[in-house]
């Protein structure tokens, strides 16, 4: 779980340190920092996505199972298309995925099969992304 843990938390770091490049103007245009979070936010959450699947798959699909194994593909997916065609509004989006992203594995009682550990890792991982979406957004917003 310490290997989880620290991949976890150093898969935060760019969700801390491009608002904070954006907000410093370091290094290159704000627009393509801007890109960069976006494409990383969109990676990860196709990836958190992805995680479900291996608790989903068992030898007996329900149909149950079957929508959720729909729901998780459903996620990175409605991501591109926000990003496509809702640009000025994907970080909001984005933070509302990964919220519901988290609540999904609440309401379908895939968060019970995870270890505690996990469990409050996956809370706070999910806590700061959309903190971090909330402030990009925020940031992007601001006059200049």
């Amino acid at each position: 779980m310490k290997l989880i843990a620290t991949l976890g938390y150093a898969g935060l770091l760019p969700f801390a340190l491009l608002p904070l490049a954006y907000h410093m103007q370091w290094a290159t245009s704000s627009a393509q920092l801007l890109q960069l979070y976006q494409l990383y936010s969109a990676l990860i959450l196709g990836f958190m996505a992805g995680v479900l699947w291996p608790v989903l798959y068992s030898q007996q699909h329900t149909a149950a199972e079957n929508k959720l194994a729909l729901l998780a593909v459903s996620f990175p997916v409605i991501s591109i298309i926000s990003l496509a065609l809702w640009p000025g509004h994907f970080l909001l989006l984005q933070a509302i995925l990964f919220l519901l992203l988290r609540v999904t594995e609440y309401s379908s009682s895939i968060n019970q099969r995870y270890p505690p550990s996990y469990r409050s890792l996956r809370n706070a991982l999910t806590l700061v992304v959309c903190l971090s979406h909330l402030l990009m957004f925020a940031l992007i917003n601001m006059p200049r």
